[in-house]
């Protein structure tokens, strides 16, 4: 009887064994299963959210390039060599000094002179040099000669590079405006740190450094011109060449020294109508650009916005599966 009921004990617990071992196989292989299950539903929501990821780390990238896009940094400084004429005689001196030192010369015309030195100047000119017109003092009246000036140039197929030489004091926004209205592109004004570029009128604007006497105002200016690579026109006063006070040997050590740093790399001789070109165009390619990326900014910070919040219902949707 004994026998009978250990038997008995041993069979259920034989049988309690193997189905607790059966659960046991079954939890593990449910709870792999759920691993399993786990595991590829988070690689599928990672992959997912991996697409978007991507494309908004492409965005920011876009938007980092598009800023720096808007900045522009010109290769070298630029150096216009001008004359401001006094008499006929001034262009054999322009002429010696072009042909030593290889640039084209601006020639300044004062507009307030007599018309007819106007025109001898003219007629003496190399057709390759270039014109440039001034004004000591500026008003209605000087208005209408520089309009004279202007007409007998384009009667002689002659013209001017586009800019006016301004005098310190007389770039008030009115003068200027008057200019801009009678077909100038820009202006350039004695400035104590070179610079060069779009004026807040929207028109071309580089310096110049007017050379009435010898000093170390324009050698202490030309550091900066480098560094900056801004672009300046040097103009030399032939009545004060002429009368000795600038003398002979200041323009040409001024020369020697620019064209030292011409060979150096840090600056280049170069004609007013080149550089008006480049800044005209930098200044078109700005604004364009400065149009470009306003729009387009909020175009992508839109898209990056949504993205956002794509990832997040993701990410959301994640933890509610699990």
């Amino acid at each position: 009887m004994n026998n009978e009921r250990d038997g008995l004990i041993n069979t259920i617990c034989i049988v309690l064994c193997v189905l607790l071992a059966i659960l046991l196989v079954c939890m593990i292989i449910t709870d792999k299963r759920s691993e399993k299950a786990q595991s590829e539903t988070i690689e599928e929501f990672s992959a997912k959210s991996e697409t978007y990821e991507d494309e908004q780390q492409e965005l920011k990238r876009k938007l980092t390039d598009l800023r720096n896009s808007v900045n522009y940094t010109a290769e070298t400084a630029k150096i216009m060599t001008g004359f401001v004429v006094s008499e006929t005689s001034d262009i054999s001196y322009i002429k010696e000094k072009a042909a030593a030192y290889g640039f084209t010369p601006v020639v300044v015309i004062d507009c307030t002179k007599e018309t007819d030195f106007i025109k001898q100047i003219t007629e003496e000119l190399d057709r390759s040099w270039e014109i440039m017109l001034y004004a000591p003092t500026f008003s209605a009246e000087i208005n209408e000669k520089v309009l004279s000036v202007i007409s007998y140039l384009h009667s002689v197929s002659r013209e001017h590079c586009g800019i006016f030489l301004l005098r310190e004091g007389y770039n008030t926004s009115a003068n200027i405006e008057l200019l801009l209205n009678e077909g100038f592109i820009g202006y350039t004004v004695y400035n104590d740190l070179p610079k060069s570029g779009q004026a807040n009128d929207d028109s071309v604007y580089f310096d110049y450094s007017f050379l009435t006497s010898s000093g170390t105002v324009i050698s202490n200016r030309l550091p900066s011109l480098y560094n900056d690579k801004a672009s300046m026109i040097v103009a030399f006063d032939m009545a004060s060449i002429n009368s000795g006070v600038l003398t002979d040997n200041y323009v040409v050590s001024l020369l020697d020294n620019i064209q030292s740093h011409v060979e150096n790399g840090d600056c280049s001789f170069a004609a007013a109508a080149a550089v008006v070109s480049e800044l005209s165009k930098i200044n078109m390619t700005e604004a364009e650009r400065q149009a470009e990326y306003e729009k387009e900014i909020r175009e992508l910070q839109e898209r990056i916005d949504e993205l956002d919040d794509i990832i997040h219902d993701i990410y959301t949707e994640l933890d509610a599966e699990q």
